[in-house]
């Protein structure tokens, strides 16, 4: 790969120092960007040419190894157990139900030729769920920003290697734009636009979990989904998520759609763990950022 990216730099124009290679070399092998075509290659280099925001995140991303490795082992890697925890007959219920329902699809798509059953095996295989990852973009924020981007590259490894599509839900007071990665592989329009997003003024919570239910009830039910929120912590409606109708709406999640939800605050002294109730995971980021 070295040499790849070195023979496609030469036909810019632009020199790189040393650092800048090392950034876009594991820009390359956490995006997967040799998968893309030799023009679209082009346009990602050039990119990283002129976006500073994108120079920096790799840069962030290099110096915060340890903490994405921790990131990509324990998120969404939730141990087995603890999915078991709670509610052990619930869960089990939901997993009968949704067996039946899988052998009832395999049933119905069952074709026959003379005395020749074709069975589609292969849809009956669980397929893993989407991973959707809830950015808060504010003004309180703006400072985070790019650390908490170059925290996301690490996912789009995870999420590649698993197959998995994942969803960046950019969040203030509502969602105004989602991207969706097929399977982890890069779209380059909707990359430079995640990049490049920006909101101002403050964060509703609320909203943005309405819209990972809307984006659970699109995918096959019995797949487990992952949900990511980064936020610093303080949310203008977080008083409501201890209320009756949003327990029940997280509940629900996680018992009709497996969804696990893990939570990346900016400080911990910002965090409120009651209003969090539902999060399997938190972690914190104060020692990046300083």
């Amino acid at each position: 790969m070295k040499d790849a990216i070195e023979s496609l730099i030469k036909q810019f124009d632009k020199q790189l120092t040393i650092e800048q290679l090392d950034y876009l070399r594991f820009l390359y092998e956490n995006l997967h960007i040799e998968e893309l075509s030799e023009g679209e290659q082009h346009y990602f280099i050039d990119y990283f040419f002129k976006s500073e925001p994108l120079r920096n995140m790799a840069a962030f991303a290099l110096e915060l190894t340890d903490i994405m490795h921790e990131i990509q082992e324990n998120i969404p890697a939730i141990e087995k157990a603890e999915r078991l925890a709670n509610g052990k007959e619930q869960r089990q219920y939901y997993e009968r139900k949704w067996s039946e329902l899988r052998r009832q699809k395999l049933k119905q798509q069952t074709t026959k030729s003379g005395n020749i059953y074709y069975v589609p095996f292969h849809d009956y295989q669980q397929d893993p769920g989407p991973m959707i990852i809830c950015l808060e973009q504010t003004t309180g924020m703006a400072a985070y920003s790019e650390i908490c981007k170059s925290m996301i590259l690490a996912l789009f490894m995870s999420a590649h290697r698993e197959g998995r599509d994942l969803y960046i839900v950019p969040y203030d007071r509502q969602i105004h734009v989602h991207y969706r990665f097929e399977n982890g592989h890069l779209n380059l329009a909707d990359f430079k636009s995640f990049i490049e997003y920006k909101a101002k003024g403050e964060a509703a919570i609320l909203p943005v979990l309405q819209f990972v239910k809307a984006l659970l009830q699109e995918n096959q039910l019995g797949t487990e989904a992952d949900v990511i929120i980064f936020t610093e912590g303080a949310p203008i409606d977080g008083q409501h998520l201890v209320g009756k109708q949003a327990k029940m709406m997280l509940k629900e999640m996680k018992q009709k759609y497996h969804a696990e939800f893990s939570v990346i605050a900016m400080h911990e002294h910002n965090f409120n763990k009651q209003q969090f109730w539902f999060a399997s995971k938190a972690f914190f980021a104060d020692d990046a950022i300083q």
